[in-house]
């Protein structure tokens, strides 16, 4: 049965599918790095998407990561603890990747002037996944790296996550199709 939904007829085809936000957040305010990922969390939420925040990260035994650690990170750099910097992001790297591992999809946001390493190795990650991956690119995706052109296809590369939004909302509903070579979902009752 199709249900409608403000207007918009509306069949879930992401129901209890789970997505991980990638972006940068070091080097960047914590607002700059939270404030589009709680937007993209709302709408995919409505819809039953399960949200993969790094801010917030979903493991019963958890490492914490975002702004109060970044502060820690930074300081420890200054003093020259690099011991404790190594082991504490070698736990974040692997909580992180094991997101990308878990998710159907993932969304990146990230701005090209600023270098993100832990975004890069989780975007190389899911394209050598063949994961479904939804880039935008602060500025514009006339301002992506060119090196993004040669990893996967350009049609994925977006402006800003509200077009990525947009892609996904036309997903859900049926409107448009998935591709097979990227998207592997499960039926809804295996979710």
């Amino acid at each position: 049965m199709i249900k409608k939904n403000r207007g918009v007829t509306k069949r879930n085809i992401l129901w209890r599918t789970r997505t991980y936000l990638v972006g940068n957040m070091e080097y960047v305010s914590g607002a700059e790095g939270e404030s589009w990922r709680d937007e993209v969390t709302r709408t995919l939420k409505e819809w039953g998407v399960i949200v993969f925040n790094p801010y917030h990260k979903p493991f019963i035994k958890d490492v914490q990561e975002g702004t109060v650690v970044g502060e820690q990170l930074k300081r420890a750099r200054m003093r020259g603890g690099f011991d404790w910097i190594a082991k504490k992001m070698r736990q974040i790297r692997i909580f992180d990747l094991n997101l990308v591992d878990r998710c159907d999809f993932i969304i990146a946001y990230i701005n090209p002037s600023v270098a993100s390493w832990g975004s890069a190795e989780e975007i190389v990650t899911a394209v050598r996944m063949k994961k479904p991956l939804f880039l935008a690119i602060k500025g514009g995706k006339a301002l992506c790296p060119n090196w993004i052109f040669g990893m996967f296809p350009h049609k994925y590369i977006y402006d800003s996550p509200q077009d990525i939004l947009t892609v996904l909302k036309h997903i859900n509903s049926g409107r448009k199709k998935l591709d097979n070579e990227r998207w592997k979902l499960l039926r809804k009752e295996y979710r």
